[in-house]
């Protein structure tokens, strides 16, 4: 039998150098294949004899050669055999000095290791451990863009289904109802914010895939349809969420259902910002932030689950409206514009409006920033003037050319609403820094043409046009029920700080404010579904900001406006109150957050309140209602008391929108 193995055995017993070196298993069936991890890692796969063996074999073929000669030997006669043997002795030098030639090429070798500067040097890969990323190679720190995550190992969703059955099982709702409320969902809420794909998350698939998902959909949409079993479908969520939580259960729908609750979460929800968090190392632990190789997946339904993925983590974006640290970095969705453009042939509805969404909460982070660090230099003017250059071009891209991507109803009244709520800030942050830097402690007068006036009224113009888009395109479109949350916040800020300085505008602005926060009072009564909504909590403030005004104010705004005849004669119009001897303009989310947090109203005995009021602040003595109902205070006319600008009961519904 030959001592020599076959070919194709011989070639899969050799490494190539890129894995021999790392000290990895080479997978590839021959030498003329590039092998599996160097054609995953992108490696040169090279392949090279091993030079051990070598003087065996030498020896070997040598071994054979003399048996060979000495059986032939034995039958030759004496003569031959002296002269075969001379001829032995000589093979046997030969064989001797090949072993010596091999010995000392071998010791040069060594020696070239042991002196590499007399020789050339030999060319070796440096190794590293698991913790340092290498270009090309894998780390469990830093994953390769494209690779599928590992399939997570952990209990069944059966423990779901069987200590919690979802609504439908519960009998709080009928399987007629789900699928109803699916396309009602997918017809008004996904499409204000698009999380879901209306391909992939029908009823059938959301309910045998994870009834958490399922459970969050019903949920939210019976909070606008079936209000009456809304507390009954919340119940059933929380549970789902708590045991998700409990058993470890990490997948994309868990996800995706604390995004849904978060977004349509019931008004006083405290924990919607810490289940938030949970969920976004939930998303990184699934590798959601990283985007998938292009180009899609030619199969439709594989290319859809590749966009949820990444739809579900472009989402976790939209949380603007808190005030408190964010886990994402804002620098890893740059390819908005491109990821929405890439995929026409695969549309989901609403997904259009994430990407100047995401925009705009870039510009409010920077405003707060900006607005942290003013200190009176010139260079605040100059940040200030990029900020709103930045606007204008948002706003040119994405209202100006809104045809170019088909926005919805939805979308557009969102869009006006943050480029009202923007411009409201760049405006406030002018006044701000013309009233502490430039007004050289001078009050506002109105009646005066100055920088400090033309500020404070350009302020007030832009605050009343948030409301008017608030009334015109939310209102009337009945949005209210399913709108961004930003709607809620936008509507507060410039309403307190309307109400705020009152005092300081002209009988036509006063007019004008009082005027439009009646309306909005009133349209958001009219909006509510329940006492516990947003729009009933609106409602309350409002009121209870009208409320707070003297009658001078509430009756001079039933006055018509100058130039358009006289007061009726019934009507005898008090003096104006006198203005404050010095204005100053502290930022809007200074005043909310100034006065969110009161004395306890429960250390003293509670006041007897007049039926439908809201009830005074907390630390007011109440006095008895006027004929309209409102609470008046005591105090100077005209002047705002600073601790009535929130209704007492609803002080944890703003400070769970604006926390310090």
């Amino acid at each position: 039998m030959s001592a020599v193995p076959t070919h194709a055995h011989s070639y899969s017993k050799i490494s190539c150098l890129a894995c021999r070196a790392a000290k990895r298993k080479c997978l590839t069936p021959d030498a003329f294949t590039v092998c599996k991890r160097c054609a995953d890692q992108g490696l040169e796969c090279e392949y090279k004899k091993h030079r051990r063996g070598r003087r065996k074999k030498v020896a070997e073929d040598a071994s054979v050669r003399s048996r060979s000669r000495s059986g032939s030997a034995r039958s030759r006669s004496p003569e031959d055999r002296d002269a075969r043997d001379g001829l032995g002795r000589v093979d046997r030098e030969r064989d001797r000095s090949h072993d010596r030639i091999h010995d000392r090429d071998r010791d040069r070798d060594r020696d070239n290791k042991s002196h590499p500067s007399t020789e050339p040097r030999a060319r070796h890969a440096i190794q590293f451990s698991h913790v340092v990323p290498i270009e090309g190679d894998s780390s469990p720190y830093l994953p390769r863009p494209g690779v599928p995550p590992e399939p997570t190992s952990g209990p069944s969703l059966a423990h779901l289904r069987t200590d919690c059955p979802d609504p439908v099982t519960n009998g709080f709702l009928t399987e007629a109802d789900a699928y109803e409320m699916f396309e009602f969902y997918f017809h008004h809420l996904n499409v204000t914010v698009a999380i879901l794909d209306p391909v992939l998350h029908t009823a059938t698939y959301c309910r045998e895939k994870s009834p958490l998902l399922y459970s969050a959909v019903l949920t939210v949409t019976a909070k606008i349809i079936r209000p009456k079993a809304y507390s009954k479908c919340l119940l059933i969520s929380n549970k789902l969420v708590g045991q998700a939580v409990e058993f470890g259960l990490c997948s994309v729908e868990v996800v995706q259902a604390i995004l849904v609750l978060t977004h349509w979460k019931k008004a006083d929800d405290a924990t919607s910002w810490r289940k938030t968090g949970y969920a976004i190392r939930m998303a990184q632990e699934l590798r959601l932030n990283l985007r998938a190789a292009r180009p899609l997946p030619r199969n439709e339904r594989q290319a859809r689950e590749v966009l949820n993925r990444e739809r579900c983590w472009l989402n976790y974006h939209l949380s603007m409206h808190h005030s408190l640290p964010r886990m994402i970095n804002e620098d890893d969705a740059d390819y908005l514009v491109e990821w929405i453009s890439e995929h026409p042939h695969l549309p989901c509805p609403g997904e259009i409006v994430i990407a100047p969404w995401i925009q705009f909460s870039r510009m409010c982070r920077l405003f707060a920033d900006m607005l942290a660090g003013m200190n009176g230099n010139h260079s605040n003017l100059r940040s200030l003037h990029w900020l709103e250059m930045e606007w204008k071009r948002w706003r040119k891209h994405w209202l100006e050319k809104n045809n170019e991507y088909n926005f919805l109803a939805q979308h557009i009244a969102t869009l006006k609403l943050c480029d009202s709520l923007l411009h409201f800030h760049i405006c406030e942050y002018r006044l701000l820094f013309c009233a502490r830097y430039r007004s050289n402690g001078e009050p506002l007068d109105t009646s005066q043409p100055s920088e400090l006036s033309y500020a404070f009224a350009n302020c007030a113009d832009v605050a009343l046009a948030l409301l008017e888009v608030f009334q015109t395109e939310f209102v009337r479109n009945g949005f209210l029920p399913f709108c961004f949350n930003l709607t809620w916040v936008g509507t507060a800020i410039t309403s307190v700080w309307l109400i705020k300085n009152i005092g300081a505008m002209d009988h036509t602005d006063r007019g004008r404010v009082i005027r439009t926060l009646t309306e909005c009072s009133e349209s958001t009564a009219d909006s509510s579904c329940s006492s516990d909504d947003m729009a009933s909590y609106t409602h309350r403030l409002l009121k209870h900001l009208l409320g707070s005004l003297s009658p001078d104010y509430l009756l001079s705004a039933t006055a018509p406006p100058t130039g358009l005849g006289p007061p009726p004669a019934a009507v005898d119009l008090p003096p104006g109150p006198p203005q404050p001897p010095v204005w100053t303009m502290p930022s809007a989310q200074q005043i909310i957050q100034e006065h969110l947090w009161h004395p306890s109203v429960f250390d003293a005995p509670q006041p007897q309140l007049t039926p439908g009021s809201s009830g005074p602040g907390p630390g007011i003595t109440p006095v008895p209602a006027n004929a309209q109902g409102s609470i008046m205070p005591d105090g100077v006319p005209g002047q705002i008391p600073t601790d009535v600008l929130f209704p007492a009961a609803d002080d944890d519904i703003w400070k769970l929108l604006f926390p310090l």
